[in-house]
């Protein structure tokens, strides 16, 4: 359809024979078998709407003169209103609608200059896909008599829990998951309220990846709220009452304001489905946010977020050079091509067409047809500044903060990995160092000698109270050792949620900032020290005393 004289022919010749189909491809009569099994996967509901709107008239904006007496009335298309609504049973043959439609071109009133839009509205069932859809198109009648048909498929699910026995317990684990998520967070928060001290420490709970992890838990209710309210409307028993009384006709009264509520029922649920893929990909990406705050604990799997955050920076004055640079090759070319190629005909498709460009998918032969040397050194112009500089300038700052990330990374983890090397070669691959008989007697020693000064802990020591030997009280000597140097990096380390700026990255000539580590993690670690420590030294005190009164009575 391009005017106003293609609408009728293409309603005829092509909408009517493929949408009200009674007749197999030989053209004979499908049999009400045929055609019930063709209703079982695949089907109209109810009729086909047809509505269209019209213009209202206004005066000319040219009165005067010449000009005045030739547009004497014009109409206002920006403001369409109602006009007509008819509908098309679905149970109809293809010569009765070609009827209907060819007595609405008899009479000349439903489509004349002031219409401005054609809404044809169906709504379809797929049995195969179990889909409920709702099928629009919508013709815009342009004043100069051009014609812009557009098409839409509103989708959304039949049976949404019926088709698959995983739906309800994967829906069930996920709320489970999001309540645990706000327990826990309630609860760091409320023990990072209750921190005294001399100074009150930044509050934890207001940190950039705390609000990432809040909006994700936002964006999760938000779309299980949208879901809910769609299965709602799916399972609504008014929805079925008021589907099953149009298919059989049960309120053949007034089956024009039932369809009516069927259709609006079902736009309401197109607006919900659509509401349910955005609130779901919104969910999906503050959820990959949070998944990469989460994995920061890990010294090889931190190096990607590191590396984002430190880049940040230099990422931000690049970002404004190469909008500039953009904008111009997009206006640029706008205004070269925009007369000849549809892809340059408005900025908006000027930006999608030079940004493929930039990633290879251009139509080159295009450009050069309209005029080859212009085209020429517009293109490599664009590809030396866009590409081959900007692009390989985003590539060095990456790279750079990289090894910047990697750098500082490999000498904080260095004697990290060297005392978990040393505690995995003594303890095997349980690492934890109290899961072993020797560590458990040595713990439980030092429960009970809770005073005392600090002094040398030798393995002879620890052989005489542990009663075991020299060797195996070496072991367990350095296994002490290896653990309190894991606790001493983890405490000296800076793992606290407010180091997310990129402040590690430091440029030439810059001062790096100091951090204050006065998270709560570093004070449970400085209590298990302490008390590591004082067990330790009430252990050696005591021993040194038994010692003592041996050597005496010798």
């Amino acid at each position: 359809m391009a005017t106003h004289h293609d609408v009728f022919p293409w309603l005829t010749n092509t909408f009517v024979p493929y949408t009200f189909v009674k007749t197999d491809y030989n053209g004979r009569n499908l049999s009400t078998p045929d055609l019930r099994r063709v209703n079982y996967v695949h089907r109209i509901l109810g009729a086909v709407e047809f509505k269209t709107y019209s213009a209202p008239p206004r005066p000319c904006d040219v009165v005067d003169g010449p000009l005045g007496a030739m547009y004497a009335q014009c109409h206002d298309f920006d403001s369409p209103v109602l006009n007509s609504t008819f509908y098309i049973d679905a149970g109809a043959d293809p010569e009765t609608a070609t009827a209907v439609i060819s007595a609405k071109q008899a009479s000349g009133a439903w489509l004349d200059a002031s219409t401005a839009n054609l809404h044809i509205n169906l709504a379809t069932f797929n049995g195969e896909l179990n889909l409920l859809c709702l099928i629009s198109l919508r013709v815009t009648f342009q004043p100069g008599g051009f014609l812009q048909p557009i098409y839409q498929t509103k989708c959304m699910p039949s049976d949404p829990y019926g088709t698959s026995y995983l739906a309800a317990p994967l829906d069930a684990c996920v709320l489970v998951l999001w309540i645990t998520t706000i327990w826990m967070e309630l609860r760091e928060w409320c023990r990072g309220h209750r921190q005294r001290t001399g100074q009150p420490p930044k509050p934890r709970f207001c940190t950039l990846w705390r609000a990432v992890t809040w909006l994700s838990v936002v964006s999760v209710a938000v779309y299980f709220a949208i879901w809910t309210a769609l299965c709602m409307s799916v399972y609504s028993p008014t929805f079925a009452a008021d589907l099953t009384a149009l298919e059989t006709g049960a309120s053949s009264s007034q089956p024009q304001l039932l369809l009516v509520d069927i259709m609006t029922r079902l736009k309401a649920m197109g607006y919900l489905t659509l509401s349910v893929r955005i609130a779901g990909m919104v969910s999906l990406g503050l959820l990959m946010f949070r998944t990469l705050s989460s994995l920061r604990f890990h010294p090889h799997l931190n190096m990607v977020t590191a590396t984002l955050t430190a880049s940040l920076h230099s990422l931000v004055p690049f970002c404004c050079i190469f909008v500039i640079c953009l904008t111009a090759f997009v206006t640029s070319g706008c205004l070269l091509f925009g007369e000849r190629l549809l892809q340059f005909s408005t900025i908006s498709r000027s930006v999608i067409t030079v940004v493929n460009m930039l990633f290879g998918q251009f139509d080159l032969a295009a450009i050069f047809a309209v005029d080859y040397n212009i085209a020429f050194t517009w293109y490599w112009c664009a590809m030396v500044i866009l590409f081959l500089v900007l692009f390989n300038m985003l590539l060095a700052i990456v790279l750079a903060a990289f090894d910047h990330v990697r750098t500082v990374t490999a000498t904080k983890i260095a004697p990290y990995m060297a005392a978990i090397t040393e505690l995995r070669r003594l303890a095997g691959p349980m690492l934890w160092p109290w899961n072993h008989p020797h560590m458990m007697q040595l713990g439980s020693f030092a429960e009970s000698a809770n005073t005392g000064l600090s002094t040398a802990v030798t393995s002879a020591l620890i052989a005489k109270q542990l009663c075991v030997t020299d060797v195996d009280a070496d072991i367990v000597l350095r296994k002490t050792r290896a653990f309190l140097a894991i606790m001493h990096i983890l405490r000296d380390s800076n793992l606290n949620d407010d180091d997310v700026n990129g402040e590690d990255f430091v440029g030439e000539g810059e001062v790096a900032p100091t951090s204050v580590d006065v998270s709560e993690l570093n004070e449970r670690l400085d209590m298990m020290e302490a008390r590591l420590e004082a067990k330790l030294a009430a252990m050696s005190v005591n021993m040194a005393a038994l010692i003592a009164r041996i050597d005496a009575k010798l």
